[in-house]
């Protein structure tokens, strides 16, 4: 592959480690100008994708604990307290938070993901049980489908909005809530899914450019074959559709975006002693909901 020569374009939300081949895949989209936040589904996950692309410079791993997984007991308690003992190293962290559409709504699969995600925004900002120490700044990616007030009523409580960046995935709350999340300081990924629909339309042209992002989503299943190219194709519909919505120039937008990428990603500090594995990265078998 040629060297880009178009604007580099950032996926603030992707799952790299569902394609059939990541390492390819990161390569490839390296040279193509992408780079991208790739969201895990649980911290074993994470482990796995973490030394997969310790060797992608333009992919950061995001250590996740994703909620259909706990919401159906996937990610148990060992699960939760694994995430507790990597989340201090980690210095990105998604997918994460609450979804209580359809049977995931009901009171005990509510409770068991509320439980999850206190659990992991408190190891997040270091007052995990036993652990007083300062947490690092980290960029965290959210879900929260018929939940939105539930996870910032958690970011909250746990500090998480003062100490990282916390960035909502396909927002698809109400109108008050996206009032509140802006409000708050929170950042948004958006891409073509959420932006085919009018009200996601009309949310990327309610939030302010700084806390616009980049994202695909994708791939959507574990073991999918996804080229670069169809990877970065996704990522300029993205674009194309947000600019149409916002009435803004293309390649502006592209340039003002990376510049918001850029530095959502540089303030997660390095850890003090990554994992060796770790020490070169960048940063559902089923459909992905948003």
């Amino acid at each position: 592959m040629s060297p880009v020569k178009s604007p580099a374009l950032y996926d603030l939300h992707c799952h790299v480690d569902f394609a059939a081949s990541p390492e390819a895949l990161a390569r490839d989209a390296s040279a193509l100008g992408v780079r991208a936040l790739s969201c895990t589904v649980t911290p074993a996950g994470y482990v796995a994708a973490r030394e997969l692309l310790a060797e992608s410079a333009n992919v950061r791993v995001g250590l996740g604990m994703h909620p259909w997984w706990v919401a159906d007991g996937r990610v148990d308690a060992a699960a939760v307290a694994q995430f507790e003992r990597l989340a201090p190293q980690a210095r990105f962290v998604g997918e994460v938070g609450l979804d209580f559409a359809g049977e995931r709504g009901q009171e005990e699969c509510r409770a068991r993901q509320r439980a999850a995600l206190e659990r992991a925004l408190a190891a997040c900002c270091g007052k995990a049980a036993g652990d007083n120490a300062d947490a690092s700044p980290k960029v965290i990616s959210l879900h929260a489908v018929r939940a939105a007030s539930d996870v910032l009523d958690a970011l909250e409580r746990s500090g998480a909005l003062d100490q990282h960046a916390c960035v909502f995935h396909w927002f698809s709350g109400t109108s008050d809530e996206l009032t509140r999340a802006v409000r708050a300081g929170c950042l948004f990924s958006v891409g073509p899914r959420m932006l085919a629909g009018k009200r996601g339309r009309a949310y990327a042209r309610a939030i302010p450019a700084k806390q616009l992002l980049l994202e695909t989503d994708s791939p959507a299943r574990a073991g999918e074959t996804w080229s670069a190219a169809a990877w970065r194709a996704q990522l300029e519909e993205a674009l194309r559709l947000l600019a149409e919505a916002r009435g803004a120039d293309g390649r502006e937008l592209a340039e003002a975006l990376a510049v918001t990428s850029e530095q959502v990603l540089a303030r997660a500090a390095r850890p003090s002693s990554p994992p060796a594995s770790q020490a070169k990265c960048a940063p559902k078998k089923p459909r992905l909901a948003p």
